[in-house]
């Protein structure tokens, strides 16, 4: 056990409880720096730090007092004012928040925190082109952790598209969540047709399914670099780039075409067991209610899965979770139900949840990859978003990710009672319509 009087910020950042914060256990969070603020009660980084946990743990007004306080103490902390930006922001204040955003950017112009909120503000509220660029100035090579090895700093970074670079080798360096590079596949072909010879590095876990798709044929899908890659490469482009470089050049992203013959996987690489679930003739519903517990809007973007206890109860249906289980409380809510199926065991890597997702009539996820998965295949997908979202999912003209992607969304802040009720309608009255 560490002693808490004797940790200073950094050794927080460092410790098992923050870690464990980090990664999804919000209560460790709150605990954590509920203690070092009695410890040390002038540290505004501390406060700003417990703010921001009762804020994921979606606690508003306890947030408030914690950033408020922290204010108290130093208004001319940059980390206090993005605090109070970031709250606004959640709480669908968005011209309140650009000003503490504003704020900290005349505390600290170089502040990463202050213009990458600032960039999720502008493309929230439709300026798309600000934001985008703003985002340029993210940490970008922090994808490349599992690559050590990884010597690309001799080669060029890609700032423009243009004619001039025809034939010109481009590598697209696949960065942050797994549904960030899923939806990168959507512009691999234009930058094809533009003349790139284009090479993608991706997660492993993507590797099998996206090698296969005839689609992104004449693209080289990579989860590791050669030194010979590394030499034939003329540029470089962090993929989450792309879309900024689109938008720039007003082109537009292309769909794929993905046939079930190209998916690697069958029954018979599962138990028998497996296969009998999928003998009944009920309507097949695949779902996914939370992402990857260290992403930092998580709380946000998940439904507890008691929620959805109205939708399992619909027994024409059979429900399959794609996603994989994080807690033993889960894991009690899902043997309630005999039309709830856990297979998360079976999903190794997305050649497995690219197989499963093509056996379902329907998918209701989260704002996970799960939606981007289903949405390449072109899946009939309800997506479930909160009021505050991922703004990549608002409506634009020619600017829809997906066509087979249907929209339910919180109409008051964190409150997923009319989005889940509509989709329950949906299924309770158009049973016949679903597999169409």
């Amino acid at each position: 056990m560490y002693n808490i009087e004797s940790l200073n910020y950094s050794d927080v950042l460092n410790s098992k409880s923050y870690f464990d914060y980090s990664y999804g256990n919000i209560t460790k969070g709150i605990n954590l720096f509920s203690e070092l603020v009695i410890r040390n009660p002038h540290d505004a980084n501390l406060w700003v730090e417990l703010g921001f946990a009762h804020l994921k743990n979606i606690e508003f007004t306890m947030a408030k007092k914690c950033f408020d306080t922290a204010f108290d103490i130093d208004p001319y902390n940059p980390n206090t004012n993005c605090a109070l930006g970031l709250y606004y922001y959640e709480s669908g204040y968005f011209r309140k928040a650009r000003q503490f955003y504003v704020n900290t950017l005349k505390i600290d112009k170089n502040s990463e925190w202050g213009k990458l909120n600032l960039s999720l503000l502008e493309q929230t509220v439709g300026n798309n082109l600000v934001g985008l660029k703003l985002y340029e100035n993210r940490e970008k090579e922090q994808c490349l952790s599992q690559h050590e090895e990884f010597q690309h700093s001799q080669i060029q970074e890609l700032i423009s598209l243009n004619t001039s670079l025809k034939n010109k080798a481009l590598l697209v360096i696949g960065e942050q969540g797994f549904g960030d590079q899923l939806m990168i596949c959507l512009y691999l072909k234009k930058l094809m047709s533009l003349g790139f010879k284009v090479t993608y590095l991706v997660n492993e876990k993507l590797f099998t399914f996206l090698k296969n798709i005839s689609d992104l044929k004449g693209i080289k899908i990579k989860k590791e670099l050669s030194d010979k890659d590394l030499r034939e490469s003329d540029f470089k482009v962090f993929s989450m780039s792309i879309p900024y470089l689109f938008y720039k050049s007003k082109l537009n992203f292309t769909g794929l075409n993905i046939k079930k013959s190209q998916l690697t996987k069958s029954f018979k690489n599962y138990p028998s067991e497996i296969k009998k679930l999928f003998t009944n003739r009920k309507i097949k519903v695949g779902l996914a209610w939370s992402g990857r517990p260290s992403q930092i809007r998580n709380s946000f973007r998940s439904i507890r899965l008691e929620f959805l206890d109205k939708i399992f109860k619909l027994t024409n249906y059979e429900f399959f979770i794609l996603q994989k289980i994080s807690n033993n409380k889960e894991k009690k809510i899902i043997s309630k139900y005999k039309n709830l199926h856990n297979i998360s065991k079976h999903l190794d890597n997305f050649a497995d949840t690219a197989f499963f997702t093509s056996k379902m009539d329907l998918v209701i996820s989260t704002c996970t990859s799960l939606v981007h998965l289903s949405g390449l295949l072109n899946k009939k997908t309800f997506l479930l978003l909160s009021k505050i979202h991922d703004p990549r999912w608002n409506y634009d003209k020619e600017k829809v990710l997906y066509d087979s992607v249907k929209i339910f969304k919180q109409r008051k802040l964190n409150n997923w009672f009319e989005p889940l009720n509509e989709i329950y309608k949906i299924l309770y009255h158009n049973l016949n319509k679903i597999r169409k």
